[in-house]
Parts: C-alpha cells; sequence; structure tokens
C-alpha cells in the first residue's frame, strides 16, 4: 500500500472518529478495493463491520472477496444476517466456493440457507466437484452465444449480460443442448460485418478442460495456450463453467507454496506464518526431521563400517563434509529442474531416456570440474597423491550419483502418484550422503590399494 493510501485510509479514520461517515464513505469509494482490504487487516470486529456498512455494495462484495480467510471469517461472525447475506449472495461463485471450502460444515450449511434458490444450486454444484479439480474453481458466468446469431445480437446480448458474468472478453457458443462449439472474441465481434453469423468468425476446436482434471492442469493448458479464459466442459463436453487467468494465479500460488514446503522437508501449512500455531508449525517440520534422522543413522553406520580404512588414512575423513554437501547440492539442483518441468508440462515419459542421458552428462561435466577442485585442495593441504586422486575421482561420482539421484526420484515419485516435491531436499540428501560415502570409500580401497581384508 502506498503512503497516499495510508494517509487516505488515516483520514477515513479520523471521520469515522468525528462521526463524519458522509465524508468517510466518499473516501473509501475512491480507493482502490485491494487498498481497502489491506487497511482492515487486525481491525476490532465491530470497526471491521463498521467500514463495510459504509462501503457502497458493489465495492463491499470487492474488498471482502479480496480479505484474507480469518478476517471473513470474523465479519460473518459479527455481521448482521442481513449484510452477511447480500454479501454472500452477490459473491462471484468461484470466490464463494472458495471461502465455503475452508469454513467448518456448519456454517457453510447456515450460508446455503441464506442464499437464493438459484445461488445456492450453484454453490451446491460447485462444492460436488472434487476438491483441487477444475469444475472447484470455475465459475458459471460466462455469456453463451448461438452459432447462427448474428454478430449485431450477439454484442446485444454481451451488452445485456456483462455486469452479471465474469468476463465478456471471450463468449462461448454452444448448440441447444449447452455442447461447446466455439468461442469467439469481443475483439473479433467488434470488427466484424454487424449481419454476419457467429459461426463465421467463431474459433471451431476451442481448447477445454474437463470438470473434473486437477486445477494445476488447467493452470498449464491457459499458461501453455496464452488463455484468460479456460472453458470448463463435463463428460458429454456439455459447457458447464469458466476459468480465469486470475483463478489461476491463485492455483499456482497455492501449488508453488506446497512444493517448496514440501521440498524443505515441511507438511504444508494452510495459516499465515505468523498466524500459524505455534506447536503446528513444529509438528509440520518434525516428521520429516525425524524421518531424516532416522536414515542419517545410516551414515553413521557406514562410517563405523570403514572406521579401519579411515583411521590407516585420517585425511580421507577431512573431505567428507565436502563430499556429501556436494552430492546432495547437486541432487537438490537436479530434482528442483525435474519437479518445475513436471510442474509445466516439460518433461514427458516419452522423453525418459534423453533425459536421463542429459543428467548423467551434465553430472560428468559439473563432477569433473568439481572434482579437479577438490583434487587441488587436497594435493595443497598435503595428503598425497593416492588420496587427493580419490578426492576427485569421488566428487566426481558423488556429483555424478547426486544429479542422478535427483532425477530418477521425483520421476519414481510421479510413476507411484505421489507428489514429486517430496522427493526432494532432505530425503535426496539423506540418499546422495549414503551412497557417496560407500562410493568414496570404496574408491579409496581401491586407489590406496587397501581393503578390509589386509587392514
Amino acid at each position: 500500500m502506498s503512503l497516499d493510501e495510508k494517509k487516505l485510509l488515516w483520514e477515513v479514520e479520523t471521520c469515522i472518529q468525528q462521526k463524519r461517515f458522509r465524508e468517510a464513505k466518499e473516501l473509501l469509494s475512491d480507493m482502490e478495493p485491494i487498498d481497502i482490504a489491506e487497511g482492515l487487516e487486525d481491525l476490532p470486529s465491530a470497526q471491521l463491520v463498521l467500514y463495510f456498512r459504509l462501503l457502497p455494495k458493489d465495492l463491499a462484495v470487492e474488498v471482502f472477496e479480496m480479505l484474507d480467510f480469518d478476517e471473513q471469517e470474523r465479519f460473518l461472525a459479527h455481521a448482521t444476517g442481513d449484510e452477511v447475506t447480500e454479501i454472500i449472495e452477490e459473491m462471484s461463485d468461484d470466490d464463494r466456493t472458495e471461502l465455503f471450502d475452508e469454513l467448518p460444515a456448519t456454517t457453510v450449511k447456515r450460508l446455503l440457507l441464506k442464499l437464493s434458490p438459484e445461488e445456492r444450486r450453484l454453490a451446491n454444484t460447485l462444492l460436488g466437484y472434487p476438491e483441487d479439480s477444475a469444475g472447484r474453481i470455475m465459475t458459471p458466468e460466462y455469456i453463451a452465444l448461438k452459432a447462427h446469431m448474428t454478430v449485431k445480437s450477439a454484442l446485444e446480448r454481451i451488452r445485456e449480460k456483462a455486469r452479471s458474468k465474469e468476463t465478456i472478453y471471450t463468449s462461448f457458443v454452444t448448440d441447444e443442448g449447452r455442447h461447446l462449439l466455439g468461442a469467439v472474441e469481443l475483439e473479433d465481434l467488434i470488427l466484424a460485418d454487424p449481419d454476419a453469423e457467429v459461426i463465421d468468425i467463431m474459433n471451431g476446436d476451442p481448447v477445454s478442460v474437463a470438470t473434473s482434471a486437477d486445477q494445476e492442469q488447467a493452470a498449464q493448458i491457459i499458461s501453455r495456450y496464452d488463455l484468460h479464459t479456460l472453458p470448463v466442459v463435463d463428460s458429454e463436453k456439455r459447457l458447464v463453467g469458466i476459468i480465469t487467468f486470475d483463478d489461476v494465479l491463485d492455483v499456482v500460488e497455492e501449488e508453488a507454496t506446497v512444493d517448496i514446503e514440501r521440498m524443505a522437508g515441511i507438511e504444508p501449512v494452510e495459516e499465515d506464518y505468523l498466524d500459524a500455531n505455534l506447536f503446528t508449525v513444529a509438528r509440520k517440520r518434525f516428521v520429516w526431521l525425524v524421518i531424516c534422522i532416522i536414515t542419517e543413522a545410516l551414515t553413521s553406520t557406514v562410517l563405523k563400517h570403514y572406521s579401519p580404512l579411515t583411521q590407516h588414512v585420517v585425511s580421507l575423513t577431512f573431505f567428507v563434509p565436502l563430499l556429501i554437501g556436494t552430492g546432495g547440492n547437486a541432487g537438490t539442483q537436479a530434482a528442483t529442474l525435474m519437479i518445475r518441468g513436471m510442474t509445466v508440462g516439460e518433461i514427458q515419459w516419452k522423453n525418459l531416456g534423453r533425459i536421463i542421458a542429459r543428467e548423467a552428462a551434465t553430472g560428468v561435466l559439473l563432477g569433473s570440474a568439481l572434482g579437479l577442485l577438490g583434487l587441488a585442495r587436497a594435493w595443497m593441504i598435503g595428503t598425497g597423491y593416492g588420496v587427493a586422486v580419490t578426492v576427485g575421482l569421488g566428487v566426481l561420482l558423488v556429483v555424478l550419483i547426486g544429479n542422478l539421484a535427483g532425477t530418477a526420484l521425483p520421476l519414481l515419485a510421479r510413476a507411484l502418484h505421489i507428489d514429486p516435491a517430496i522427493m526432494s531436499g532432505p530425503f535426496i540428501t539423506t540418499v546422495v550422503d549414503i551412497v557417496g560415502l560407500i562410493v568414496y570409500f570404496e574408491t579409496a580401497g581401491a586407489v590406496l590399494g587397501l581393503s578390509s581384508a589386509n587392514l
């Protein structure tokens, strides 16, 4: 929020304190909804409701949709029944569905009863789709046209329905059974001959998504085809709703947040960081830390197994942190690229062989360069030729292993229908640590001519 907006809110607050409510209402009407929503955060509940009473109806709905869930819940709990009904009734269908998803079931039932029969039917329909599906985030507020309408009639219909629809920039052409036939842009309608028919200027093969498709797939389609509106169809190809780019931005943010948390070994936290309960945050992080400490116990087992070798050549232990750190980082980098590629649809099963070969080559290239640095460092501190070569080869092999593990584990997770983000961060680091140490000490035994039998 800019300084000017903060100053305006301060003036509004001053007007309210001095009971100059008309002036406060005029000041609020000149502000952007997002700025008002930010200014309402953390206000006492009574004051929050008072601000909404000063807002024009349409602006109040916009501001409510932009509030955080906690603020929305406080308003619903303290506003009058009529005020709640007015807000809930006028909300866009997709935003209302998102709100209902967060509220307790008893509260949702109470709010549904406040809706008009038509809005209640729409709300129940959207809530009936699977969670995180395209059907759950779509809105049925689209403009439908008929194929043999004239352009003039189509523009009149758009003008008539515009205020109650989510978007007017793309209209969809359907038959009598609501089957999707095509899409037409507002620009094309404006520039076309008024007597031409819609079927002559529409795109007859629009990209669409099924109601049961994952919301992330819908986001990928909008990004891939550079759409601002994506039609949603049922199993019989009937048009039931649309997803707009602003809905997709919310999905992208949500999915990215979940992936980042899982890649760091954290169970997704639904609340904002400062709002989340301390014990909840600790519990979400504790599970993966326990898994890591249990699996890392295998590292100590490996070190114990090769203790005769390290006792004989103590300088080998100098480079254990270097090896496991480098291998883990290489694995995490590769996994991040894989997960990102899978998320945006760049990585397909048909390219599996090419992907593995590419990452293997990358691992050799990086490992060779880093191995030379490791060899040089070992030689500089006087470990001797054998240990220096061991370190160089060890780094090369560990980076190669890390790259392959970072590539293979997310792909394995996808094959098992597990979120690939889980196979990242701490998990990959642990796997590479264990395998890397075994490879390092076996390499040392081969280069130095030492083995468990002669130690």
